[in-house]
């Protein structure tokens, strides 16, 4: 059995979609788990009532906890052998968990990773432990959405999950994943639809929240020092990358130039030089990481030309 699980919050004008695209599916040995999250736009009300047309569908609501803190949830309420992770504005092709099933028997992967509509960089390939931790700290080919990967459930027991987390909280949870898989198959197969909702956090005029970030990163960096070695210097590498992004985001937006910004420039400082170094990113970022890190009032002039 498949659980695929559905966090909820306020995406009423796209949940019959989502939901139909779930219920319509060629495989049909299916736990499908939706969790309101606080929703103060009838989310609840469809959810319910599509629940009376499928017997699969389970629905549950709690108070706003935030995406980290659903997810747990989710996690919790999960009775498959297997884990699907869909958002609720999104909405999957109707074989993909049957194709994911077939591709995953063929050698019992821990996970089948395949594309979402905003990737752009094909790969096809399987990877061992150490293969899929690289490529990961590299984030171009394979990346920490969880929402893009079919994954064996057992692989989240003991998770420890930081739900003060609201930004990056899927590369953490995918990191830690990772540390108990042995054998990742990356398929060049596009199954997931992916779309581009302005009401969601990563559209949004930036916040503060964002800066949650920093905390999965560091704690990854940390992770790959200690257990990874030869690819700290791709870890850090990635870390200035993923605070310079940040950073430019918050100067696009005219943020304030507050200790949570000179914190993230501390951290650039000290790693941007590794962007070149290991060739994760371009010259471009690596020039701008510079900038960002000494001079924030000179990245908001110059922010709108590294998007």
């Amino acid at each position: 059995m498949v659980s695929i699980l559905v966090p909820v919050y306020n995406t009423a004008p796209y949940l019959r979609q989502c939901v139909d695209s779930l219920t319509s599916q060629t495989y049909t040995d299916l736990q499908i788990v939706l969790i309101n999250d606080g929703s103060t736009d009838g989310s609840l009300e469809i959810m319910r009532e599509m629940a009376v047309e499928d017997k699969r569908l389970e629905v549950y609501s709690q108070p706003n906890r935030g995406v980290a803190a659903t997810r747990y949830n989710l996690l919790r309420m999960a009775k498959g052998d297997f884990v699907l992770f869909v958002d609720s504005d999104d909405w999957i092709e109707r074989n993909t968990i049957e194709l994911l099933m077939r591709e995953q028997q063929k050698e019992d992967y821990d996970i089948v990773s395949f594309q979402m509509s905003r990737s752009t960089v094909k790969n096809d390939n399987v990877y061992n432990q150490e293969q899929i931790i690289r490529l990961f700290l590299e984030h171009i080919t394979f990346r920490g959405s969880l929402c893009d990967k079919l994954i064996k459930r057992d692989l989240f027991e003991n998770l420890e999950v930081d739900k003060t987390v609201s930004y990056g909280e899927d590369a953490l949870i995918v990191w830690q994943v990772l540390m108990k898989a042995q054998k990742v198959r990356v398929l060049d197969k596009l199954l997931y639809n992916y779309r581009v909702n302005p009401s969601s956090l990563s559209r949004q005029h930036f916040n503060g929240k964002k800066f949650s970030a920093y905390t999965t990163w560091d704690h990854i960096c940390c992770d790959t020092d200690e257990r990874w070695p030869q690819f700290s210097k791709i870890a850090h590498a990635r870390f200035a990358c993923e605070m310079t992004q940040i950073l430019r985001d918050a100067a696009a937006s005219r943020y304030p130039h507050n200790e949570s910004v000179r914190l993230l420039q501390e951290e650039i400082s000290r790693d941007s030089h590794l962007i070149r170094e290991t060739g994760i990113s371009s010259l471009k970022m690596s020039a701008f990481a510079w900038l960002v890190s000494h001079n924030y009032w000179l990245a908001k002039r110059l922010s709108r030309f590294t998007r």
